[in-house]
């Protein structure tokens, strides 16, 4: 690859992206709504672009002319907090998406590559639930945008991948997510409750998805949907009683405290196979490692 384009640029997941690509030399049209507290460095290589992605016109007028290679969204709103179950906000996600589709396709960007989550299967467990939690919203949006996504691109043709992200970690992630919050209340010496956590789940090391991601925009992708996982998924309680040895505050994992969800993860939900047939083997680091090296420098 030689140009992308990477909106949410300045969060987690693209900022730690655009550093990678840095280092082989591509040049990057990094999007973010602001880069106040900017994580990218002052280069040559990085145009930043401080814009929102509902007005495709001002998007179009701003981008430099160019063969892009790959168009990374990952911008979205409501990833926690209330926002994660306000509809109103998700479906804007969902907008934002759509219009990325568009300028990708304006601009002849040969392949557009969006962020999903795991989050999704949850769309699987909504028959036999009664009542569901708000954040469920943010799942089942991301559900909703890689189906319009996928359908929308197939019709304008314009290379797509949706790329399912398993659970993401990382010392610099402080999104809120299960480890982060199970770090983040061990650090500060308080319980971390959870349910039963006897469901099967997954967890990727930040540096092995970003391994994955890049490689899905440089080789031949014959699929439209990847899921991004450590390959080797486990029972939930087994990773929260590891986490609470390695913090040395076992005592304050919590498991069974709150009530089950009910959604259901199932360990086929977890398969990397067909990514790997794709990319080859990503995966540089073990749970251990990872969660360690986390734990040390969050």
């Amino acid at each position: 690859m030689k140009m992308v384009i990477v909106t949410g640029a300045n969060g987690f997941i693209g900022s730690t992206l655009i550093n990678r690509l840095l280092m082989k030399n591509v040049f990057i049209v990094a999007i973010d709504i602001n880069f106040k507290n900017c994580h990218l460095p002052e280069k040559s290589q990085i145009k930043k672009i401080e814009i929102g992605l509902d007005n495709i016109g001002s998007l179009l007028g701003i981008i430099p002319v160019g063969e892009y290679d790959a168009f990374y969204h990952f911008a979205w709103q409501g990833i926690n907090g209330s926002d994660k179950a306000d509809p109103d906000v998700q479906l804007k996600n969902i907008q934002m998406s759509i219009n990325c589709a568009v300028v990708a396709k304006k601009i002849g960007c040969k392949k557009l590559l969006c962020a999903g989550t795991v989050a999704e299967q949850s769309v699987n467990s909504l028959t036999h639930l009664d009542i569901v939690n708000g954040g469920m919203i943010y799942g089942v949006a991301k559900h909703c945008t890689h189906l319009i996504l996928e359908t929308y691109c197939k019709h304008i043709g314009q290379e797509f991948v949706w790329m399912q992200f398993s659970n993401i970690y990382g010392p610099k992630n402080k999104t809120g997510n299960l480890i982060s919050y199970t770090i983040s209340q061990l650090k500060n010496n308080q319980e971390a409750a959870f349910g039963p956590s006897l469901q099967s789940y997954d967890f990727i090391y930040i540096d092995d998805l970003i391994e994955a991601i890049v490689r899905l925009g440089e080789y031949k992708t014959e699929q439209n949907v990847y899921f991004i996982g450590s390959g080797e998924p486990r029972i939930l309680k087994e990773y929260l009683i590891e986490i609470g040895e390695k913090c040395g505050a076992q005592e304050l994992i919590r498991i069974g405290k709150r009530p089950d969800d009910g959604i259901i993860y199932t360990m086929d939900m977890f398969d990397n196979t067909v990514l790997k047939d794709t990319i080859g083997d990503y995966i540089s680091t073990t749970f251990s490692e990872g969660i360690k090296y986390t734990i040390e420098n969050y």
